[in-house]
């Protein structure tokens, strides 16, 4: 080596360490401005952004004895630093969940159920089903009352289902919901109509805070069970955890009508509590609850699960789908309560499109054949009030908070306005059928969306 390069060597190693540090400084305060102050997602972000540099700044000493094309590598290597740490908080933000429009504040807790029916799910003969059930309610507001953290739980439901790792969502530490736990039970009626809502396959019940939130601010009291063993992780208090196996094979048509049939008994086990609390529970629940006014529903499976649910337990006087299909005793015997199906326009449109398709043969084509038929039988078959409404540029988790981790998730419709268009569908339904609300939306020509396919078929 020359001694116009051995300086030159040398000075790069004087300005190196100042520069990292630099950057790990502006990475950190980026960060942190964006809300993400969780330790190891800082840490792992400072890193990205560190080898980002490093790669281009070693390509830079490569490239020393070429001035110009070694001085523009050091360059690109602070900017693309830089470039990393802004855009890394805007795809994977510090997200807010939307604040609930009803006259209540909410309240939450949580309760552990023995249902007394087998658990199949282990190999223990002896061992019964429990289920961890969280409600939300309407609650007197309470000044300066701290909210409740975004469940730990969401986690979990983004690592089994995505592969990314749970520490990847450390900056959710910073979002809050907007619940309190334990607050007293609103004063304004002396009992409030009941909900229970059943997650998808490998979620939770915290699943649709943006929903669940919403309902208990209008004066519903939500019951949501995780399904054990179909719920990504449960946690017991006695430190139990019961966790879906992860099985991604597609299922038989037999097979899914069994585990829904399972999700099915898991909802009116809660409704079952339910109806012990109100008699019973001293204090908080005891004639509180109003079970002559309970509806059930759902998301993916959990749709399913309410379906079942309508059609196996009287005591549901109304039923909500949310792109989910039909599997058991609903598909033969129909539903003679109302109902609604609320679909996704890629998911009911894409079923209809790859159950069209002729000489496809296999479980997959199978598949999409038996999610349209269906649904189908259900909807012109129901000897109710029957709804079936397709939300435009909506997709299979626009039912979900998942939209709020990311734009990207999103699509092409901002999270808020889909998540504001289900919960008008969901009150308007619920409203009808459980409070005696007639609404506009109901109706054929009603003030529906741009682009809502809104279908109805009148008890006959």
């Amino acid at each position: 080596m020359n001694s116009t390069n051995t300086a030159a060597a040398a000075q790069s190693r004087t300005y190196r360490l100042p520069l990292i540090l630099l950057l790990a400084a502006l990475t950190t305060a980026v960060w942190i401005a964006r809300g993400y102050n969780h330790p190891v997602t800082l840490a792992a972000g400072v890193l990205l952004c560190l080898l980002i540099f490093l790669g281009f700044r070693a390509l830079g000493t490569r490239l020393q004895g070429r001035k110009k094309a070694g001085a523009a590598m050091q360059g690109i290597a602070g900017l693309s630093g830089l470039f990393v740490s802004s855009l890394f908080p805007l795809l994977l933000p510090v997200f807010e969940l939307p604040k609930p429009g009803g006259p209540y504040a909410v309240g939450t807790m949580e309760r552990v159920i023995d249902t007394g029916r087998e658990e199949s799910a282990t190999t223990d003969p002896s061992d019964k089903r429990r289920l961890v059930v969280r409600l939300w309610y309407p609650a007197e507001a309470a000044e300066g009352a701290a909210f409740e953290p975004y469940p730990q739980e969401m986690k979990q439901v983004l690592s089994l289902n995505t592969g990314v790792p749970a520490w990847l969502a450390g900056h959710w530490d910073a979002v809050r919901t907007h619940a309190v736990s334990g607050a007293p039970l609103a004063s304004q009626q002396k009992s409030y109509p009941v909900l229970v809502y059943s997650h998808g396959a490998g979620a939770s019940r915290y699943q649709s805070l943006f929903q669940l939130e919403e309902l208990a601010s209008r004066g519903y009291i939500v019951a949501a069970p995780d399904h054990s063993y179909m719920a990504a992780e449960t946690r017991f208090p006695d430190g139990s955890i019961a966790r879906d196996p992860g099985n991604q094979a597609l299922l038989s048509a037999g097979e899914s009508a069994e585990l829904i049939g399972i999700r099915a008994a898991d909802v009116s086990s809660v409704l079952d509590e339910l109806t012990r609390w109100n008699q019973t529970d001293s204090g908080f629940w005891k004639d509180r609850l109003d079970l002559v006014r309970a509806g059930v529903l759902g998301h993916s499976d959990g749709g399913s699960t309410a379906l079942e649910a309508l059609a196996a337990d009287s005591r549901f006087k109304a039923g909500l789908n949310m792109d989910g299909t039909a599997y058991g005793r609903v598909v033969e015997s129909g539903v003679s309560r109302p109902v609604m199906f609320l679909m996704a326009s890629q998911t009911w449109q894409g079923m209809q499109a790859e159950a069209a398709k002729t000489g496809q043969t296999g479980p997959l084509s199978e598949y999409y054949r038996r999610y349209v038929r269906h649904v189908e039988q259900v909807y012109t078959g129901s000897r109710s009030d029957a709804y079936r409404v397709t939300l435009p540029d909506t997709h299979h988790f626009s039912f979900s908070d998942a939209v709020l981790f990311s734009p990207v998730l999103a699509g092409g419709r901002p999270a808020k306005e889909a998540h504001a268009e289900i919960n008008r569908y969901t009150l308007a339904f619920f409203d009808r059928y459980l409070l005696q609300i007639p609404s506009p939306l109901l109706e054929q020509g009603g003030p529906h969306g741009t682009g809502v396919r809104f279908e109805k078929r009148a008890a006959e």
